[in-house]
């Protein structure tokens, strides 16, 4: 984000960067858009990293509901994480679910072009 100049009462000006931005452009961002409503975030995450983790189920129903936007809906995960151990976990796994999805995808699309041209 860019940084934003923000004059006080005592005509002090203050740089915001960050995180600051970011809390102040999804607040007027969700204010001024027709969002959709995100599921309740997972509150029984154990952090160790498990196969079946709570969070990766959280982005594939938010993917979902973006209507299969899995980037966006990774970066949206990825920001609500604080654990930066947990954070690289759950890119990577998430990152390979869209992989494997898109070679299916694929997969399904090459077999169904090899079925057209038998015909």
């Amino acid at each position: 984000m860019y940084p934003v100049l923000t004059r006080t009462a005592s005509k002090n000006v203050i740089l915001q960067t960050g995180k600051t931005v970011c809390a102040h452009f999804l607040r007027y961002s969700s204010e001024n858009s027709n969002e959709i409503e995100l599921p309740p975030e997972p509150t029984t995450c154990c952090m160790s990293g498990c196969a079946n983790c709570v969070w990766i189920e959280y982005a594939e129903t938010v993917a979902k509901l973006m209507d299969g936007n899995c980037d966006q809906a990774r970066q949206l995960v990825l920001n609500k994480i604080q654990d930066p151990n947990l954070k690289m976990f759950l890119a990577i796994e998430l990152k390979n679910i869209q992989y494997n999805l898109e070679q299916s995808k694929n997969t399904n699309e090459t077999e169904s072009i090899d079925k057209d041209k038998g015909k």
